[in-house]
């Protein structure tokens, strides 16, 4: 089952006397002004993107961040930084997957701190910013954490942290296309802070993962159905970080990256009628990405301190079965070309 995106594009008139400064994301506007409103990185990395002269508007700026993400990750994965090592290689692959499925997610973090556009490495609830995302899931989210707790309003560039650099190599990526991944956030809340995930079905049911209600409450996430009658609140779960939400065969999966204390479970199903907890890796790993493959449900997770991604996928009889990593092709055979469209 192939993941649908949810971002619209409204095609309208030019517009006169643009300002991007000040550009909301139903404006119409160029694709390349609302790039730039999103990452003021467009115009040096890809100033392609403002030849097209078509008008466009977003439904809301999630969706406008969205698109931005997806459209750097396309560049990104259509060109490799020199000297990158074919075990970076493999893990900036895996990593660029990633962010695929986190902006198809469009759960980002709020900025409710400062006026005007600014990044928010985590917010309060644990939505952490796509870079933010990606160190989590390559089981860096103690490093995450610091850059949050100590800068959490910085631009890449300005983050002097040593080991961010040394994550980056580690990972294929350089300093300024991690600048370019990282997007900016109004100042205003377009959901609920406490909405940690949500999917709509094709019977018109509403599913949310909520995070608690204030710091008070106990520490889990509610899973809650919304539908015409009204809500009900179906179960509660540790406090999974970077989590996501997905449909298969009828039923939700829950992932994330488990709490230092309490179950290692990564993954948590809801059947209809009752919550079981899935623990398809060895340890407390981190839900990277979750998608269907040939037919099955494939997951990718990363273990803390080791960069290198392992997939499991669900067998017919309710087993996790490994599957084998990707044999890296020896230099200069290939390695590019089998990621190009």
């Amino acid at each position: 089952m192939p993941m649908l995106r949810s971002i619209v594009l409204v095609f309208a008139l030019p517009a006169i006397g643009m300002c991007t400064a000040q550009l909301p994301p139903e404006r119409p506007a160029t694709t390349g002004q609302h790039m730039q409103e999103v990452n003021a990185q467009w115009s040096a990395r890809e100033p392609s993107v403002f030849d097209d002269a078509r008008t466009v508007g977003f439904r809301s700026d999630a969706a406008r961040i969205a698109e931005h993400l997806h459209r750097v990750r396309e560049h990104l994965a259509q060109s490799t930084p020199v000297g990158v090592s074919p075990l970076a290689l493999a893990q900036r692959r895996g990593l660029l997957e990633t962010l695929d499925g986190y902006a198809d997610r469009g759960t980002f973090p709020v900025n409710d701190i400062i006026p005007g556009r600014s990044p928010v490495f985590i917010d309060p609830l644990g939505n952490a910013c796509a870079v933010g995302h990606l160190m989590i899931s390559s089981g860096h989210g103690a490093l995450a954490e610091r850059i949050s707790a100590e800068m959490n309003l910085a631009y890449v560039h300005d983050i002097a942290i040593p080991e961010v650099a040394a994550w980056a190599a580690t990972h294929g990526f350089t300093i300024d296309e991690l600048a370019w991944i990282q997007p900016t956030y109004h100042h205003m809340k377009v959901r609920d802070p406490r909405l940690v995930a949500s999917i709509a079905l094709a019977n018109g049911d509403r599913f949310e993962v909520r995070g608690p209600a204030s710091p008070k409450d106990a520490q889990k996430l509610r899973l809650v159905r919304k539908d015409p009658k009204g809500e009900k609140e179906l179960a509660t779960l540790p406090k999974l970080s970077g989590v996501q939400l997905m449909e298969y065969d009828g039923h939700l999966y829950i992932g994330g990256m488990p709490p230092d204390k309490g179950p290692s479970a990564e993954l948590y199903e809801w059947n209809g009628t009752s919550l079981h907890a899935h623990d398809p890796f060895t340890g407390r790993l981190a839900i990277g990405s979750m998608s269907v493959r040939n037919g099955r449900l494939t997951v990718v997770g990363y273990a803390l301190g080791k960069g290198e991604p392992q997939e499991r996928v669900l067998t017919e009889a309710g087993e996790w079965e490994e599957v084998p990593p990707t044999p890296t092709p020896a230099p200069g055979v290939g390695v590019l070309e089998e990621r190009l469209p």
